[in-house]
């Protein structure tokens, strides 16, 4: 404890110091490039203390003591910081004070706030928007009484700040993020997962980047060059094979379709490499005053073999420089395709970072078995196999944190109808690939709907049958493709039910 209060009391308060403050004392003045360095540094140290559980502390108390002069703050700026402190100071007492089942919201939400305060020190234009963001959840996350549409509203805000927390490179946002989400598990809504879903539902490629961000955003594709500490990109193979084993993931024709789909892409990224090409051909050709190399020669040889002046020399080299120069301003249409790729897979994968927490905090919450026909999409149609491999465990924890549970009153308000579809859903998803891997994933997902319809009555048993019914004569009568072992499960968990 002597340690953590040194680095409480001495160490954090210097780094900030140096970040944030100015200090006569320091000839010649503290560079805004030295104290970026120096912010970094502090998001580091953060990052790792914040895995103790009191480790939410640091930042807020931090920022109590902290004289942020070397920050230019507008008026209105500087109000809203204030305002934020506040929120902050309050939220820690109540967290002091309350008992300990109601404490993490409590102390998540002032991690929230701090390390937005901090990103508004940073310069990061939507800080600002962000802490009234914040102000809406803690009003009625917090605050609020009995108004569910009020809470419902402020938990769909919640789970965008995090998403975008978890888009960022910073470990530090990413961490907070993921607690954040345990604390208020509670509170997410059926809006909310649909935020989480519909990243997983987003395509692996600049489409799917601009649909996501809205943007082309640098900083999913470089980060703070300077911020190696805190930066954990995890790097998934893009290369990885649609699937599960890697050998053989989908149906044949899905494999054919893949394959002629890559090859047409590999074809067109050749083609605007070939036309690139031939533009940088014909504009050093138009300044040389030469032809291309597959072109006729049309003018007389000596032409070309006239002495030039210096003054057209210089002219030349002019010229040469600004047409390698536009060239090099250009995008490279390549990279740029696997960059989105990259940034879109990676930002799946926090986003079942998010999912797991889910499904083992609340497996008895009926709004998770919403997610098991998106996660077998996912499954089934990305591109990296440690995606397909994570929605797989997401899938499998979920199983493991829903057995031995008790009906509760969610399960007797269970919509039959809904669930029933999306049961018909996961069979029908399950036809679409032959994998012994996705047969797993596809009936441990049909066997959680099926335990929630006959947890909530007994008597649904003859309506999931059907569909188990219906399925397997599609499959006798070759309408369908599916691994045997999808059957003998169903079989397996009605001798377990019903013995």
């Amino acid at each position: 404890m002597e340690e953590y209060s040194w680095v409480e009391n001495h160490a954090l308060p210097q780094m900030a110091s140096l970040a944030y403050s100015k200090n006569e004392e320091f000839t010649p003045a503290i560079s805004e490039k030295t104290r970026s360095i120096f912010r970094n540094r502090l998001n580091s140290a953060f990052a790792h203390l914040i895995s103790d559980s009191n480790g939410f502390s640091y930042p807020c108390k931090l920022l109590q003591t902290l004289k942020p002069t070397a920050v230019d703050m507008d008026e209105d700026i500087s109000a809203a910081k204030d305002k934020a402190l506040g929120v902050i100071e309050k939220l820690m007492k109540k967290a002091k004070k309350g008992a300990d089942n109601n404490k993490k919201p409590l102390q998540a939400l002032a991690m929230l706030y701090a390390l937005v305060i901090f990103q508004l020190y940073n310069g990061e234009s939507d800080a600002v928007s962000l802490l009234d963001e914040l102000k809406l959840c803690y009003d009625k996350l917090i605050r609020g009484k009995d108004n569910a549409e009020a809470k419902s509203e402020a938990a769909v805000v919640l789970v965008e700040i995090l998403l975008s927390f978890m888009s960022k490179q910073s470990a530090l946002l990413r961490k907070t993020a993921l607690q954040a989400f345990i604390a208020f598990s509670s509170e997410i809504t059926e809006e909310g997962l649909k935020l989480l879903i519909g990243v997983l539902e987003s395509s692996e490629n600049l489409k799917g980047q601009h649909e996501l961000f809205d943007q082309d955003d640098d900083e999913l594709n470089h980060g703070d060059e300077d911020n190696e500490l805190d930066s954990d990109v995890e790097v998934l193979d893009a290369n990885g094979i649609n699937g599960h084993d890697g050998s053989d993931a989908g149906t044949e024709d899905d494999g054919e379709e893949s394959d002629d789909s890559e090859h047409d892409e590999e074809e067109k990224e050749e083609d605007d490499d070939d036309e690139e090409a031939q533009k940088l051909d014909d504009a050093l050709a138009k300044a040389l005053g030469t032809h291309r190399a597959d072109q006729d020669l049309r003018e007389d040889s000596s032409d070309s073999d006239a002495d030039m002046s210096d003054s057209e020399m210089m002219e030349l080299d002019s010229k040469l420089v600004e047409i390698f120069s536009q060239r090099k301003k250009q995008p490279n249409k390549k990279q740029e395709k696997r960059d989105a790729r990259g940034n879109i897979i990676n930002f799946k994968s926090r986003v079942l970072d998010l999912l797991e927490i889910y499904v083992k905090e609340k497996a008895a919450n009926l709004l998770a078995l919403d997610l098991l026909v998106p996660l077998l999409k996912l499954i089934r149609t990305t591109t990296a196999k440690q995606l397909s491999e994570k929605a797989y465990k997401v899938i499998a924890n979920f199983a493991k944190a829903s057995k031995g549970l008790k009906p509760s009153e969610n399960s007797t308000t269970l919509d039959q109808s809904k669930r029933l579809h999306v049961l018909k859903d996961i069979h029908e998803e399950g036809s679409k690939d032959q994998s012994h891997a996705f047969a797993r994933a596809a009936s441990a997902a049909s066997l959680l709907v099926a335990t929630a319809l006959y947890r909530a009555s007994n008597t649904n048993f003859k309506k999931i049958d059907k569909v188990y019914h219906d399925t397997q004569i599609k499959w006798h009568g070759r309408e369908v493709k599916m691994q045997v072992s999808f059957f003998q499960d169903w079989l397996n968990w009605c001798q377990s039910h019903l013995s």
